[in-house]
């Protein structure tokens, strides 16, 4: 009885060992971005940097900004579909780069500091060529879609300008001048 019961706890211990590592690797790892990317791997924290930067891009006024319309996530989805994995790569090199970028200008992170040292960065980036860096890239990246989800967005073309399928309407009531008729009829409308 005794060697049975010493064998179950052996197999116990080497199950516990094998999964231990496993179970202790995930609890380290950081949190995977909130939206299922397929070719871009990004962090929650990373995530976040980049709602602030969308924000500092489009910022919340009298009407929405970026975060509010989660045009942080718009960014995210539209580079893992439809951008080349080397505008990718340039992206999530440039994303972990504006931390450190931040921390050198103003001594904290990039979601950490005031809106006008958050612009300040961004107007630094606007000055530099789009190819020059990972981290310019990011920037140059991050504009572009973040410009192109708010103005192709629900909000903006149902309140912002209002969006008509099919433009001119027929309006069967609208009168109609002798005028218009002798115009129609010489062929100069």
């Amino acid at each position: 009885m005794l060697r049975r019961t010493a064998l179950k706890n052996l197999a116990f211990f080497a199950g516990a060992a094998t999964l231990l590592p496993g179970c202790l690797a995930d609890a380290k790892r950081e949190p995977p971005a909130s939206i299922a990317l397929k070719h871009v791997a990004v962090s929650a924290s990373q995530e976040k940097t980049l709602a602030e930067v969308c924000e500092t891009i489009l910022p919340k006024t009298d009407t929405p900004g970026a975060k509010e319309l989660g045009i942080h996530l718009y960014v995210l989805k539209m580079l893992d579909d439809c951008c080349e994995k080397k505008e990718q790569q340039a992206f999530v090199a440039g994303l972990g780069q504006l931390d450190d970028a931040a921390q050198k200008a103003y001594g904290r992170p990039f979601a950490a500091g005031t809106a006008p040292q958050k612009l300040a960065l961004l107007q630094g980036l606007e000055r530099q060529p789009d190819g020059s860096s990972d981290l310019a890239s990011f920037y140059h990246s991050t504009k572009r879609l973040a410009v192109g989800g708010y103005t192709t967005g629900k909000y903006f073309l149902t309140t912002q300008i209002v969006y008509e399928l099919v433009p001119s309407r027929y309006n069967g009531y609208f009168p109609v001048s002798k005028i218009n008729l002798s115009k129609r009829r010489n062929g100069l409308s």
